[in-house]
């Protein structure tokens, strides 16, 4: 990435449907909000603070949701989380199954705390548990395009999601706390138009961040 006095981080989303003849059809094209997680990502790399090992500060998390349509027309910077994320139950609990839902899927699944406002770890609901399914971005879904862009290549493959409706995605910074358990931070985030995921097709979300 070229040196820059300041900062201001942009992105743009592109959600893909692709059938299993190769066939791609675009359904979302849009930009993204850069949420104040990355300002605090950020702030603590050039502050010298946190993590000690630059790995923590890469984006390698992502995660879906169901209930973006709700803040469509109010989502912002401030946002933290994602209103309703796959994977998450009762009390506490994880539902991986959300994300393979015919026990096919290879898609790589992690479990660990999410960073709140306050860099204390979220509970993923009222009555207790900070442990949250992240969707892993391998390496070789991350691409640079240009010295200050970076695309990443969100898959999610024909057996994945099944059944479900899904509206939000947000990408996440690994653990820029440098904590023993990992405690992301949601870096960008952008509720879409309404798609039901069915084993006809993948999804292909390019979603390209620039510095």
């Amino acid at each position: 990435m070229q040196q820059r006095d300041n900062l201001d981080p942009s992105g743009h989303l592109e959600i893909y449907k692709v059938y299993e003849d190769g066939t791609e059809e675009l359904v979302f094209d849009d930009h993204n909000v850069i949420t104040s997680g990355m300002g605090v990502g950020l702030g603590l790399l050039y502050a010298g603070s946190g993590a000690t090992d630059i790995t923590n500060f890469q984006i390698r998390y992502f995660q879906l949701g169901v209930s973006g349509d709700t803040i469509i027309n109010s989502y912002g910077v401030s946002e933290v989380s994602l209103v309703s994320a796959l994977g998450q139950g009762a009390a506490g609990s994880t539902r991986p199954s959300d994300y393979n839902t015919l026990g096919a899927s290879p898609m790589p699944l992690v479990g660990h705390e999410l960073m709140n406002y306050d860099g204390g770890a979220k509970t993923t609901l009222p009555g207790g548990g900070s442990n949250w399914i992240f969707a892993v971005i391998s390496d070789n879904s991350i691409k640079r395009v240009d010295l200050n862009s970076v695309t990443y290549i969100l898959y999610i493959d024909r057996h994945t999601a099944n059944g479900i409706t899904v509206n939000e995605v947000g990408l996440f910074m690994k653990n820029p706390l440098g904590y023993g358990t990992n405690r992301s931070n949601l870096v960008a985030y952008r509720p879409f138009v309404n798609i039901a995921k069915t084993d006809d097709f993948a999804l292909v979300f390019k979603w390209t961040l620039n510095f």
